[in-house]
């Protein structure tokens, strides 16, 4: 990202004192030019100085930490957040901010909500190409995978493993999007996840949490990486697999099959064991020409990671499928947000790929979106 720090009115006004008296014309207008650039590149400076160091923002918002906020106050600290980068900030300040965060009620705004709904339907249309189908993707159609140079042709028997549409063509009113990380922990969500009307989960985790990540599933990512590795690639014995997917009862399972080449024989075989063993869930496959327009959105909004995560995948979608969208579980750092250490996720402690996503730079994302409006994210207990 290459926008200033701070944007706005705190680089308009000038100091009086850089008014000068002046002889010629000339001279007057080169002196006027000089001392206008000086006065309001000072101006900006102490601005942002006032609003970013540790003594400046980080001390004054540590006093606001989880107390309740004056509407100026609210309307300061959404303003330093929209106008800054991730990068300028110190991690002790980021988490004084948020936590200050926590203090402002959320609203939504029908307003931005609807441009950014129709920004992800103008460059991805997920309601019509997140999953291949048998309307978007015919027989004798070639799939360009999105993560390497692999390609496949769509034969009749390919074809008939599709769904005849889209799953997602009719609108969701109330939707959750769960993601994994610690913060749930002790957060006593289950129970207001649950009672949305649809809810998105990432990578087959365990409900074991029930108490703070609820049961209710209607779509789950499966990572090609977790199935090799945890489920043998489906080569052995798979009832730990049947045991996993029964927890999340009648759910459509979505798996990345044209990525990679080494992704389509395991995300086949996914698709066959639940045949096999008639679950009540089913596979689907995300579409690649989908992911790669998505990738392309965020690129230009500024996430220059090698791949987006399976959070933001669905995150996306959902903002363009779902009246309402609230996010939990998307916190990617190793403490919460009083400073206490906390796993990667709730369930264990296994980190990323640094070079292969970029957790942070999504979060801060997702913290944007919550401030105008149009996501909430949710960081504390329910």
């Amino acid at each position: 990202m290459s926008q200033s720090p701070v944007q706005g009115s705190h680089c308009i006004r000038i100091p009086t004192c850089c008014s000068i008296t002046v002889i010629s014309y000339p001279i007057m207008v080169r002196h006027w030019k000089v001392l206008f650039i000086l006065c309001a590149g000072l101006a900006c400076y102490l601005s942002y100085q006032n609003l970013h160091t540790q003594h400046g923002a980080g001390d004054h918002w540590s006093k606001k930490t989880k107390a309740n906020l004056s509407p100026e106050e609210c309307s300061h600290l959404k303003s330093l957040i929209l106008n800054s980068v991730m990068k300028i900030f110190k991690r002790k300040t980021f988490f004084e901010v948020v936590n200050a965060l926590q203090g402002c009620l959320w609203r939504k705004d029908p307003t931005e909500r609807n441009l950014l709904k129709e920004k992800f339907r103008k460059c991805c249309n997920a309601s019509f190409s997140m999953i291949v189908t048998q309307e978007n993707t015919p027989i004798g159609h070639t799939i360009h995978y999105d993560g390497d140079k692999g390609s496949k042709n769509v034969t009749e028997k390919l074809y008939n493993l599709f769904p005849e549409r889209s799953p997602f063509h009719k609108p969701i009113k109330r939707c959750a999007v769960v993601g994994n990380g610690g913060i749930l922990n002790n957060s006593f969500c289950g129970a207001e996840i649950d009672r949305t009307d649809f809810v998105f989960r990432l990578n087959l985790p365990p409900l074991n949490w029930t108490n703070d990540v609820g049961t209710k599933t209607d779509v789950v990512t499966a990572n090609p990486s977790i199935l090799i590795n945890k489920f043998s690639s489906l080569m052995e014995r798979r009832k730990p697999f049947r045991t996993r997917m029964k927890e999340y009862g009648p759910t459509l399972i979505i798996l990345p099959a044209f990525s990679y080449l080494q992704n389509t024989e395991v995300s086949l075989r996914t698709l066959y064991t639940i045949n096999d063993f008639d679950l009540n869930s089913r596979a689907v496959f995300f579409n690649p020409d989908y992911l790669k327009n998505l990738a392309v959105y965020w690129k230009l909004v500024g996430i220059k990671a090698r791949r987006l995560s399976s959070g933001l995948m669905l995150a996306s979608a959902a903002i363009e499928i779902c009246d309402e969208v609230t996010a939990y579980g998307f916190w990617p750092f190793p403490q919460d947000l009083d400073g206490v250490p906390i796993p990667h996720h709730y369930y264990d402690n296994a980190l990323p790929n640094p070079k292969f996503h970029a957790m942070p730079e999504e979060f801060y994302q997702y913290l944007q979106m919550h401030v105008r409006g149009s996501l909430r994210l949710n960081l504390g207990q329910c």
